[in-house]
């Protein structure tokens, strides 16, 4: 994740608390380890590393390009800071229903990876109890302007179930929405664990972090 907001690193490290979360950022800001933009005095501010503090932690990563060290804030921000949002709620959330998030891969990573015409938001891997793994590829709506060409992509997933995506043969394709009810008729297709289908749900809340979890086992919201 390049970019985060306070509220995000506040639940991911200090159990939702801003007033811990601000304190601390404080202190990486003024050894110059992070980068603080502020958008707008209404919004959270969005945080990223600065080489600084990459290199800090390449220390127990072995690439540190891998890390993300952004030159200036990205033009889909507020698309990038929903995903964003949907791996936190997967990340503390799974625990809870036997899961755990075992592995992502963002679009900015599998671009660099392969540059395929369908790359798609990210790619994960949930591990659940007895072992049982399961791939997903992500596309969230994040007030899509063209829906048609929103559903035009996930349909296209339909055409690489036989030869695989990014080297997994068997995923299925995870759907969330801010306002899932204007495409959900559209796309709507059956899916079951461990199968290739489409699932849709609804957006995860910062008040629930486990929002996104709790909709795994009935697919649909």
């Amino acid at each position: 994740m390049r970019f985060l907001t306070t509220a995000q690193l506040a639940q991911l490290f200090f159990e939702g608390s801003k007033w811990a979360a601000n304190k601390r950022l404080r202190k990486l800001l003024d050894a110059g380890l992070i980068r603080v933009w502020v958008r707008d005095l209404a919004q959270d501010n969005v945080y990223s590393l600065r080489r600084a503090g990459a290199r800090r932690l390449s220390e127990s990563v072995k690439d540190e390009d891998a890390l993300g060290v952004p030159r200036g804030l990205e033009g889909n921000l507020d698309h990038l800071l929903y995903i964003n949002q949907v791996r936190i709620a997967f990340a503390l959330g799974l625990p809870a229903v036997g899961g755990e998030l075992a592995g992502w891969r963002s679009d900015w990573e599998l671009r660099a990876e392969h540059r395929g015409r369908l790359i798609p938001d990210a790619l994960f891997t949930i591990r659940w109890e007895h072992a049982e793994v399961q791939s997903f590829a992500l596309e969230v709506d994040n007030h899509t302007k063209s829906v048609r060409g929103f559903v035009r992509k996930v349909l296209a997933y339909a055409s690489v179930t036989t030869r695989g995506l990014y080297g997994l043969a068997d995923f299925a394709t995870l759907v969330i929405g801010r306002k899932p009810s204007c495409w959900l008729i559209p796309i709507s297709s059956s899916a079951s664990p461990g199968g290739t289908g489409h699932l849709m749900t609804s957006a995860p809340s910062q008040g629930r972090p486990d929002a996104a979890a709790r909709s795994l086992p009935g697919w649909v919201d």
